[in-house]
Order: C-alpha cells, then sequence, then structure tokens
C-alpha cells in the first residue's frame, strides 16, 4: 500500500479511500495477490492499470516509474557493490552515449578504462562487481524506464541512497535555499568565479548548484564512495570538475566561492572541533576576490561552544574574517531532523581595528523558511561581503549588526536574541472586490465570461515540485550558437529562442529550417511552452504557436495536458521573480486552468488587434504628413452641413 502511495503520488490513506470508494465499481481497484509479514501485497501490472485508466494520483507516467520501481527492488542491490557498480554503469551509459546492452563484461571493463583512466569515476567499482552483465541490462531498463541517464541515476540514488552518508544528506530545502545564496555571490565575484566544494563529496549538492550557476567547478580530492559519486553526478550533468590535493596548505587561486557543509557524507559523527578546523583550513587561504560560505549544525556555528572547539571558534571571530552568523531552522539535514543548522559567511579579513569590527547576526530558526525569507537572507548575506559599501545601500531584511568582541566576550550565543516588531501583513482583496473592479473591464474585453465569487484560497507550488509531480516538464536549450544560422529571407523559417530573443527587445530572428537540421539536432517548441531565462535576471514568454529552436540557456516549461496550470499565467509570475533559482520559483495553480487559459489567449488576440491597428495608425500618420509637406497633396477639411448646422 506505501508503494502504490508512493507510485501514484499521493498520501497513504488516500489509497485506502481508493480502495473503499472503488470495491463495487466498474473498474474496481485491484485486489491484493498474496500476504507477507502480515502485508498485503497486488500485482504491480494490475496497479498501473488501474491508475491509468482512471486518472488517478499525480503521477503522469505510473507505468514507466513501475518499470523503474521493479529494477530497484531486485534483492540483489541491497548489496552496496552492486548499487555502486550500477551507478558506475549509468555514469559509463552517460560518457559513452550509446547503449550497454549486448557488450560483455570485458568490453564494458575496457571502455571504462578507456574512459576513466586514473580511476577516479567509475572503473573500481565495475572491477569489484560480481555480475556486470546483469547491472548493465539493469543500467538499460532504468534508463528506458527514466526521462534521462541522469534521472535514471537521481532514482537509483533516491532508492539506494548510501547507507554511510545518509546522516548528513540535505534535503530539498536546503539546496534550494542554498542555491539562492551561492548564485548572488557568485555574480558579485565575478563572471568567471568558481564554485569550490571544500569537502569534495556534496553529490547530494554540487551537481544542482552546477547547473543552476554555470560556474566552473573545483573539487578537493579524494577515492570515498562519496567523493566518487560526486564526480559521477557531475559528469553525468556534462560538468568537468578541477581536482585539487587535499593535503595541509592546500589552495586556490582566482575568484573563488568555497563552499564547506559539514558534516560530509561519511563523516556524520565527526566532532565540532573538527568541522571548525575544515572551516579554519578553506579560511586561511582566502583572498579579497573569494569567500567561505559555510553551513553546518547550529552546534558548531552558533550556540554556545566550550573547550578546544569553543576556543577554535573564537580564533576564526577574532581573526575579522566572520562577516555573517545565522541560525537555521531544523529539518534541513533529514537524517537530523531536530537539529537546527547555522550559516557563516566568511571572508578575507576585516581592515578595521578590532574593536570596531561588527558581525552581521540573525535568527531564522523559529519558523518555515519562506521564499521571501530566502530572498531577503540572500541580499543579506550579499550585502554582508560587501562590507561598508553594502551596508549603506542594504535596508536589512534578517541580519543586524553586532560588536564582534561582545560575540567573543558574551561566552553564549552568537545569535544573541532581538524581538522586532513583524511585518505587516498585506491586506487581500476579497472575493467580492474583485468583482466589482473587474466587472467594468470584463464587460468590455470578455463579453462573454461571468466574475462570481469563490471560496477558494491562493495556492501555489515551486516549479521543482510541480515537475515532481508530473505537472510540466523542463527542457534545456541546445547548447550552440544559433548567431551564424540566422538570415534575412529563409525559405522555411524557424524562429529562433535564445538569451537575445527574451532579455532583449522583442525582435524576431529567423534560420532555416534545412540548415538548422544540417549543423545540429534542434529542440523545437510545442503550442503553449513557455520560454524562460533565469539569469541575469528572470525573463518568460509564452510561444503561443510552437515550432521554435531554443538555444541554451534559454529552457522550456512545458505544462502537462489537466495540470492545474495556466502556461500563459506561468509566464507573467516568472517574470516577477527576483531569484534566480527556477526550482524555487513559486508558480499559482487553479481550480479552473482551461476558463482562465482561454481568457488569456482571447485577451492576447485582442491586445495583437489593437497593435496591428496601432501600427497602421502610426503608418498612416507618418505617410500623411510626408504627402502633405511635399507639397502633392491637399487637405482640407470637411465643414459639417447637417440639420443642426446655424
Amino acid at each position: 500500500m506505501h508503494d502504490i502511495a508512493t507510485l501514484a503520488r499521493v498520501e497513504r490513506p488516500v489509497v485506502s479511500t481508493w480502495r473503499r470508494r472503488y470495491r463495487t465499481s466498474a473498474r474496481p481497484f485491484p485486489r491484493p495477490r498474496s500476504r507477507h509479514d502480515n502485508q498485503e501485497l497486488f500485482a504491480r501490472d494490475e496497479v498501473v492499470s488501474w491508475l491509468e485508466e482512471t486518472h488517478r494520483g499525480n503521477n503522469a507516467d505510473p507505468r514507466k516509474e513501475s518499470t523503474s520501481g521493479a529494477v530497484l527492488s531486485d534483492p540483489r542491490l541491497t548489496d552496496p557493490r552492486n548499487v555502486d557498480a550500477l551507478s558506475a554503469l549509468l555514469g559509463l551509459r552517460g560518457l559513452l552515449g550509446s547503449p550497454l546492452t549486448g557488450l560483455e563484461t570485458d568490453a564494458l571493463l575496457d571502455a571504462a578504462d578507456a574512459l576513466d583512466p586514473d580511476d577516479t569515476l567509475l572503473l573500481g567499482e565495475l572491477e569489484r562487481a560480481a555480475d556486470v552483465t546483469w547491472l548493465a541490462d539493469a543500467a538499460e531498463q532504468l534508463v528506458a524506464a527514466s526521462w534521462s541517464v541522469t534521472d535514471a541515476h537521481d532514482r537509483l540514488l533516491a532508492a539506494r541512497p548510501p547507507v554511510a552518508a545518509a546522516r548528513a544528506l540535505l534535503s530539498a530545502e536546503a539546496v534550494r535555499l542554498l542555491t539562492a545564496l551561492v548564485s548572488p555571490l557568485l555574480d558579485d565575484l565575478g563572471a568567471e568565479a568558481a564554485l569550490l566544494d571544500a569537502t569534495g563529496c556534496r553529490f547530494d549538492l554540487i551537481p544542482e548548484l552546477a547547473s543552476a550557476t554555470d560556474a566552473p567547478v573545483v573539487l578537493l580530492g579524494g577515492n570515498t564512495r562519496s567523493h566518487r559519486l560526486n564526480r559521477r553526478r557531475l559528469r553525468l550533468a556534462q560538468v568537468i570538475p578541477a581536482l585539487i590535493s587535499a593535503e595541509a596548505g592546500w589552495s586556490v587561486t582566482g575568484p573563488t566561492l568555497n563552499l564547506a557543509v559539514l558534516p560530509a557524507p561519511g563523516h556524520a559523527a565527526a566532532s565540532e572541533a573538527s568541522q571548525l578546523s575544515r572551516i579554519d583550513d578553506a579560511a586561511l587561504q582566502l583572498t579579497p576576490s573569494q569567500a567561505l560560505l559555510a553551513l553546518a549544525p547550529a552546534a558548531v556555528l552558533t550556540d554556545p561552544l566550550a573547550g578546544e572547539a569553543g576556543r577554535r571558534r573564537d580564533h576564526l571571530l577574532r581573526a575579522g574574517q566572520v562577516r555573517a552568523v545565522v541560525r537555521l531552522p531544523a529539518g534541513l539535514l533529514p537524517g537530523r531532523v531536530r537539529e537546527s543548522m547555522g550559516l557563516w559567511l566568511v571572508t578575507a579579513a576585516d581592515a578595521a581595528a578590532p574593536a570596531e569590527r561588527r558581525t552581521m547576526v540573525g535568527d531564522l530558526s523559529r519558523r518555515p523558511l519562506t521564499p521571501a525569507d530566502v530572498d531577503g537572507l540572500a541580499s543579506d548575506v550579499l550585502a554582508a561581503r560587501q562590507g561598508v559599501e553594502g551596508v549603506r545601500r542594504r535596508a536589512w531584511a534578517h541580519l543586524h549588526p553586532v560588536l564582534t568582541a561582545s560575540l567573543l566576550a558574551g561566552g553564549g550565543s552568537l545569535v544573541p536574541p532581538r524581538w522586532r516588531q513583524g511585518a505587516r501583513s498585506r491586506q487581500l482583496r476579497s472575493g467580492a472586490d474583485w468583482v466589482v473592479s473587474l466587472s467594468e473591464g470584463s464587460q468590455a474585453h470578455l463579453p462573454s465570461y461571468q466574475l462570481a465569487v469563490a471560496p477558494g484560497r491562493p495556492e501555489s507550488v515551486s516549479v521543482g515540485q510541480a515537475e515532481q509531480r508530473g505537472w510540466l516538464r523542463v527542457l534545456t536549450g541546445r547548447r550552440s550558437d544559433p548567431s551564424g544560422l540566422v538570415s534575412e529571407a529563409p525559405t522555411a523559417p524557424v524562429r529562433v529562442w535564445d538569451a537575445d530573443a527574451l532579455a532583449g527587445p522583442a525582435t524576431e530572428r529567423l534560420v532555416d529550417r534545412l540548415a538548422l537540421h544540417q549543423q545540429l539536432d534542434p529542440v523545437f517548441t510545442e503550442p503553449g511552452d513557455v520560454l524562460f531565462l533565469a539569469r541575469p535576471r528572470p525573463a518568460a514568454t509564452l510561444d503561443a504557436e510552437g515550432g521554435g529552436a531554443v538555444f541554451a540557456p534559454v529552457r522550456i516549461l512545458r505544462v502537462r495536458s489537466g495540470a492545474p496550470l495556466v502556461p500563459a499565467a506561468l509566464a507573467r509570475r516568472i517574470s516577477t521573480q527576483t531569484s534566480t533559482d527556477w526550482r524555487t520559483w513559486e508558480l499559482a495553480t487553479h481550480a479552473e486552468p482551461g476558463a482562465l487559459g482561454d481568457a488569456l489567449a482571447e485577451l492576447a488576440a485582442e491586445r495583437q488587434r489593437l497593435s496591428t491597428q496601432l501600427a497602421d495608425l502610426d503608418r498612416f500618420t507618418i505617410d500623411l504628413t510626408e504627402a502633405a509637406e511635399s507639397g502633392q497633396l491637399s487637405l482640407t477639411k470637411k465643414e459639417n452641413h447637417g440639420p443642426s448646422a446655424s
């Protein structure tokens, strides 16, 4: 029953409701086929067929996910060596770009040796596996049941996470938070700023950050399962990281954002002193063009701390490098769900006199982090890195300055309580207010629609949540420069959607379809696709006609049929976002998306008609003026000789 709920992407009690409600219907819920340890077991194909025929649940393709579930539930994958080997084979599949079917063990090992001669990614995992051929078949089945090789690998990690790393893995909320913090810091450090994983093994974070920021990635070396898994996930994301030795005295040059997320996978029981030692190692070599963002338990970074660990923390504070200290809520580490986390921003030493140094502190641990909280914290942290200039330009959302000397002298928490009046709640307009306000415009622009008060309330999901529920897909444009293909009068025109098309004025650029296919495998839009750009600032537009060629960094947001989302409304909402992490963008859901979609389409058509009329009026005005000025046209106003004339 739990597996059915997971497959349908619903809560467990929903399945019980389906069994009871549809017991005697024309399409009854499948009956259990056997029992095991007092647990009812159902036939997988029967459950999948019932979900497909009744359209119950939130999974747009339960059969595909069921196939992957069958592969991942194989008892042979209880052996960690087989899990590692399957991960390595998926990595090999991604690097080869072709199926592994039919390849014998020796051929697979030869291919791995050719692609990974230094054994930093996958060769060792395959050499230790007992049955590489079976695992290769399992890898192909998993890829066939997934959107891509990367998606197949993500499914493997979700079903079979490394046990030793489980207590140190980040939640999705923590990944979104760090993405929102990292993006503006990288932008501020410079266009060529690199992202450094100061542990080298954050496979649950660094690949996502690399995809979201497009920054070069640097990793500390290491050969643990987590280190190798991190490198495999990065290669599947088409990122080739630079590796540096983890020996004492390591350093990097150039603009760099160091990221130390502790405890590291595989070292969940690391002491407070050892975690602070890692932060100290990274802080020692910071230059003015570098910064360090550290996320660790609040017991390490913000709460009262004694002994050797307390002395290490005081040393870091006295050095004048800790610019911001934030206490975050619990739940960011699912394996330590009750433990609050802390955040530090560390830079090169403050040039101010020790008695005048200030540290920005804030406490966000008492409530869940909202998107507005995350955006405000990201802006605060960026201003804290910018020093005096940032302080002058910033109206602080969550942080406030405290004399660093007072933090050292207090001997307690680094985040002292500060009672502040809550933000004023925004007054929401009632349904009756909206009806009155929109009635006149509705009669003029949408005469065939009726407005009425509804009892609903606003509901939203993030892009990441909507994608997970199967409501939409996010596709990446082709990584190529279309400028050489653009032509003035192509015989078979195809519109180009690239960064210039979204970020600049609405100018239409065309390429010839035949020339396009000759040079690359294009990614085309479908009618109703939303095209969006996350950086340097969010921008989006609706392609109502489809058939356009999309080029990175532009992405496609494709809404599935039946989803409670309206593409035209999504494009407008995306264009108002401030965060550059598109997975966290909040999208409004609609109980009747079809009606709103039709209304917005009619309004868009009306806007196009009026725009055409205005263009015609402008052309007529210009021609009339030129004709009169040429002396070749006489213009006389007609006199009114009607009945009322006197």
